[in-house]
């Protein structure tokens, strides 16, 4: 019995294992999902395909959904045809199909390149492409190619303007006159411009307008000193102050260097807003504003006169100032230089008060400070306004080439020391308690943000002219080289741009501990 028992067990077992043995089918391998996707490879503009517009190949850059291409050449050429390769795709410029090396397509606005599948699924590029350094180019031509050799005579000549994408620009050719400009900087080998258009216009951005001023920035090898100052008005209100835009400038067909764009020093609405004063407005009321002087040494006006402490004033607007309104005015800025020094000067209602709007001097006077500019101390540069009915003001601001230390002639060049403090009027303002006062708590308001945001502002323009720079400097070999009135030759521009921000980093803290001591 036993053995029959031994024998079922082991059949058992036998058969259990050849249970567990059975193969199992394999499982259906599962299929890759096909996933439809396009994909651009590259872009490029190749000379072969391009004759005349280019000499060599230029390849763009795709990053993300943005397409870029910088063409090396200053002519105003914005059609090309594009070569290109895609995987899995069509594409289309602006809803036009392309044929890579074929199809030509204006870039005069940033295209849309659409890339589709043969199953519909599609990707978009944004395109830009940019001529010569990135910035915008403006192409100046004289009638005939007269050399411009005249700050007094006017040439005939447009204007074509490359925004190289960056503003909205309404028309992009104008006709204008032009003639030089500039005091120490007319007969440098590069020339500062005035354009005068026949009719107004905005420019890169800027306000519509006729006349325009092409700063060539020659001494001041940072190329940057006037923008930052610029900047610094405009963000603590310092009253009026222009606009700006760097630019290229291709005279008569040669490239002439980086320029800085800005407004004309003017009466205007979109400028130095207030009442433009007719011969006509003779009234006690009218007879008030609108005034824009200047104090400047040279006398370059045709009217103007001195104040009992020998500041040199010119009108610079009306240009066709009556006899009653020049007296008028005389006699308002010898009232105001009156009570400034008067011995109850101090006094809210008999004092300088009652003649000038503190803001206003307290704003241009902290822009001026900073940058310790040469010329505004009490040389020339100087503007003052005065609105109808309203009282004087200081701005707008102008002309800071020689600024920041970039003079070797004067104390201005040390980054310590008062400066525009020391000036006619402004050494008697900082006599009051109160004025000094004001002062500080105006640059305590400041110091934290707008003040601070200087280097951060210079560095961003620096980086972004930075081909410009180049390009300037490769026209104008001055870097290892002085120009008048230069205290550093310094070599390189980033050795330029460094030093400038060193200066000012000084300054801002000397003038920090000084306005805190009132």
């Amino acid at each position: 019995m036993k053995k029959y028992l031994l024998y079922i067990v082991l059949a058992v077992s036998i058969w259990s294992c050849k249970k567990d043995n059975v193969t199992q089918p394999e499982p259906e391998p599962e299929l890759p999902i096909v996933i439809d996707t396009v994909e651009l490879v590259s872009v490029a503009f190749e000379a072969k395909y391009n004759p005349g517009r280019i000499s060599q190949d230029v390849s763009g850059t795709i990053t993300g959904d943005e397409i870029t291409a910088l063409i090396p050449d200053y002519t105003n050429n914005k059609k090309f045809v594009v070569s290109f390769v895609a995987k899995n795709a069509k594409i289309t410029a602006n809803d036009t199909a392309l044929t890579s090396g074929v199809t030509t397509v204006d870039f005069s606005k940033p295209v849309t390149y659409k890339l589709t599948s043969e199953k519909g699924t599609t990707k978009t590029y944004k395109f830009t492409l940019k001529n010569f350094t990135g910035i915008p180019i403006l192409y100046l031509n004289t009638e005939n190619g007269a050399t411009i050799v005249s700050k007094d005579v006017y040439l005939k000549g447009s204007l074509n303007i490359n925004t190289n994408t960056l503003y909205e620009q309404g028309k992009t050719t104008i006709p204008l006159e032009v003639k030089g400009r500039g005091n120490s900087t007319w007969g440098k080998p590069k020339n500062p411009y005035r354009l005068k258009f026949t009719e107004k216009n905005t420019m890169l951005g800027m306000p519509s307008a006729r006349n325009w001023v092409l700063l060539a920035n020659w001494s001041d090898k940072t190329l940057l000193r006037t923008s930052a100052a610029f900047e610094l008005g405009t963000k603590i209100g310092a009253d009026f102050t222009p606009q700006g835009r760097f630019v290229e400038l291709v005279l008569n067909g040669k490239y002439n260097g980086s320029y800085f764009l800005t407004s004309q020093v003017e009466v205007h609405e979109n400028r130095v807003n207030i009442p433009e004063l007719k011969k006509s407005n003779t009234s006690s009321e009218e007879i008030t504003g609108g005034y824009l002087l200047e104090q400047d040494m040279r006398l370059d006006e045709d009217n103007w006169f001195y104040t009992g402490k020998r500041l040199p004033i010119t009108v610079k607007s009306p240009e066709d100032i009556t006899e009653a309104q020049l007296t008028y005015i005389k006699n308002y800025m010898q009232a105001t230089e009156d009570a400034i020094f008067s011995t109850d000067f101090a006094d809210p209602e008999k004092g300088y008060n009652k003649y000038i709007n503190i803001e206003s001097f307290i704003n241009w006077f902290i822009v001026q400070e900073i940058m310790k500019n040469e010329d505004a101390k009490e040389k020339t540069s100087i503007v003052y306004y005065k609105n109808r009915g309203g009282k004087l003001g200081l701005g707008p601001l102008w002309d800071f080439d020689l600024a920041a230390g970039n003079v070797d002639y004067s104390d201005s060049r040390y980054p310590t020391g008062w400066w525009i403090k020391d000036g006619p009027w402004f050494s008697r303002l900082f006599q009051d308690p109160n004025f000094r006062a004001k002062v500080k708590a105006r640059w305590n308001g400041i110091k934290n943000k707008e003040i601070k945001e200087i280097a951060s502002s210079i560095d961003k323009n620096a980086a972004y002219i930075n081909l410009s720079q180049q390009k300037n400097f490769e026209k104008w070999n001055i870097l290892n080289t002085y120009v008048w009135p230069n205290q550093f030759v310094l070599g390189t521009y980033p050795k330029e741009v460094a030093q400038l921000k060193n200066w000012l980093s000084v300054r801002i803290a000397w003038l920090d501990s000084e306005i805190n001591k009132f």
